[in-house]
């Protein structure tokens, strides 16, 4: 820990014109990391006897501490966040700077889908979560989309198990990291006015649908309805939707698009152990959302209304 790291106290003001201050690194308990970033929870102290909920504090790891790009990236992130208001969307509480660059306050939960289906899979069965449960992951995020996708006219691009947040026992699932989303027209195609001539998706490629891998990039919405397809085939499977393996081949053979689709493509999508009577409507979900043409996968809105008719029958 450097001699900046150790002094690093970030005050933040309350409404009795008292400060607190933000701890080091190493006095928070680390529960999370990205791409140069990495999650503490930040455990507040009590204010006049008045019990206070832990946030969430993201900021660049030791080592980026210089990047100006991520640095760039994370006040961009808490600069969307804060005009963001849905329940299924993780609380913005604060955006704070530093000696050390940005920091994101949020709200906290307590795990990220990501983690709990690799701690499923080392640990727990290995079998798929409940219909009951994945419905309810399926119902929140897809309001979630469709709130972006409709209201905010935004484009997540990064939809994925590790940006799915759960609070309790899957009581509520909420969509964070916003730091490279783009800006939507309402026919749900980029806004490139808003977005610049040099736009670029830059989700993670093994969440990316098809569409993203070729030039030049024609996004839509429904490139997070496919990503977010591939994080329900993760609650069946138990597994990242592409291998390492997969992704080395298609960077070998980039330019061949027909080996590309044929990788992309479900139909060859295995599903070990588990009822196809039970699991139907959700494997047939998974297939349309994941198709390899974006006008045949379902819009968010639709989306929500074919898992909130779901959650209806399971009731």
């Amino acid at each position: 820990m450097d001699k900046k790291d150790n002094v690093l106290s970030t005050p933040i003001r309350n409404k009795t014109g008292k400060t607190m201050l933000i701890p080091p690194s190493p006095f928070m308990k680390k529960i999370g990391f990205g791409t140069g970033v990495c999650v503490y929870e930040y455990q507040r102290s009590p204010l006049a006897s008045k019990i206070r909920s832990p946030w969430a504090i993201k900021k660049l790891s030791k080592s980026k501490k210089g990047d100006i790009h991520l640095n760039e990236r994370l006040k961009w992130e808490a600069e969307v966040l804060r005009k963001l208001q849905h329940p299924n969307i993780v609380g913005f509480r604060a955006h704070l700077k530093s000696n050390a660059g940005n920091i994101l306050a949020m709200e906290e939960c307590s795990a990220c889908l990501g983690n709990l289906i690799e701690e499923r899979r080392e640990n727990g069965p290995l079998s798929p979560y409940s219909k009951n449960i994945i419905i309810k992951v399926g119902l929140d995020i897809s309001s979630a989309l469709n709130y972006l996708h409709n209201t905010a006219l935004i484009l997540h691009c990064d939809i994925k198990s590790f940006n799915i947040l759960i609070k309790g026992d899957f009581n509520i699932c909420k969509l964070c990291d916003f730091g490279v989303c783009l800006p939507l027209k309402k026919d749900g195609t980029i806004d490139e006015e808003k977005a610049g001539d040099e736009y670029e998706y830059t989700g993670t490629p093994m969440w990316s649908p098809p569409e993203v891998m070729k030039f030049p990039q024609k996004v839509s919405s429904k490139a997070d309805i496919y990503s977010f397809g591939l994080v329900l085939q993760e609650m069946l499977t138990l597994t990242i939707p592409i291998t390492e393996d997969m992704m080395e081949s298609m960077d070998i053979s980039n330019e061949d698009e027909e080996e590309f689709d044929a990788l992309a493509m479900n139909d060859s999508i295995e599903y070990p152990h588990i009822d196809m009577v039970v699991y139907k409507d959700i494997i047939d979900l998974i297939n349309m959302c994941t198709s390899s043409e974006p006008k045949h996968r379902p819009s968010s809105r639709k989306l929500e209304g074919i898992f909130r008719g779901l959650t209806l029958k399971q009731t």
